[in-house]
């Protein structure tokens, strides 16, 4: 039972509830994040995806699917690929990680913004279909989606999204390193330039990066562009709304008036005198 009642601190605590879902087995957690072609400059057409990151919340262990990886085993070098060639080693790298999510029916899975079909679960199984592969079936219950979580607990002004993105902004907030993370742009001219490994590489460290971010969330240790008083709704508006939400707050505030009034009426006679605290008693009563 909350003390305190108001839609930021009911927001809030949706936040601090669906964190604690995930803190509370942290070896059903997986962190996942992806890279892939440029969603803007693709004319419309389904992003080919490059690499794939998942991450234990508890063990730290990592298990990657990426197309420099599948290249290697075909023998093929990945910094040379057709377009057939490509297609071919996505969807193999597609079906392993379709096999994977089948491995893990009951995991919930820690992401961030995937959440469409520009970038997303959506956006993996879309591609999946092109290439005639092996779709995977995640449950909506199973998917947490870190910035909204964030922006429930410290507001949705938690970060800012220049000049680099908000993952990376808050990471170098965080004094966490950003080093080999590549920002939306620069990931689009590595695909375009068939830097397949750099792409590789930068999903990693983007999983470390939310891996990090959670620690601090747990501990309670996470800076934000947020001042306190707006992630708790103290600000004027938010404390005529905290009062008027919370009943015996509203009860106490008018007793403490009523003492207060009363403790006050004295000085007020002395002030006034007695007669002309009278009159305007007798004034207020008329004029009603």
């Amino acid at each position: 039972m909350n003390i305190f009642n108001s839609p930021r601190l009911r927001e809030r605590k949706q936040g601090v509830e669906l964190m604690a879902e995930l803190f509370k087995d942290k070896a059903k957690c997986y962190i996942i994040h992806y890279s892939c072609e440029s969603f803007i400059t693709n004319h419309g057409r389904t992003p080919r995806i490059t690499s794939i990151c998942i991450r234990n919340l508890r063990t730290a262990q990592t298990k990657s699917f990426s197309i420099h990886l599948q290249a290697q085993v075909a023998g093929l070098d990945f910094n040379n690929l057709t377009i057939e060639q490509y297609d071919t080693l996505e969807k193999e790298m597609l079906n392993d990680f379709s096999s994977f999510t089948r491995q893990s029916p009951s995991h919930k899975w820690i992401h961030w913004n995937m959440r469409d079909s520009n970038y997303g679960f959506e956006a993996i199984n879309n591609r999946i279909k092109i290439l005639q592969g092996q779709i995977f079936d995640i449950s909506d219950d199973f998917k947490y989606d870190l910035p909204i979580i964030l922006g429930q607990i410290y507001t949705f002004g938690y970060e800012k999204n220049k000049p680099k993105g908000r993952l990376l902004n808050l990471a170098e907030r965080n004094n966490i390193t950003t080093q080999t993370a590549l920002t939306g742009g620069e990931e689009a001219t590595a695909f375009d330039n068939k830097e397949y490994l750099k792409l590789h590489v930068s999903t990693l460290r983007k999983v470390d990066i939310i891996a990090s971010i959670i620690h601090r969330i747990e501990n309670e240790e996470l800076k934000v562009n947020t001042p306190r008083k707006h992630i708790y709704g103290l600000t004027m508006p938010g404390i005529f709304i905290l009062v008027k939400e919370t009943p015996w707050l509203l009860f106490l505030i008018g007793i403490l008036g009523y003492f207060i009034g009363s403790a006050l009426e004295p000085v007020v006679q002395h002030v006034v005198g007695t007669d002309d605290l009278q009159t305007i008693q007798d004034t207020l009563k008329n004029s009603r």
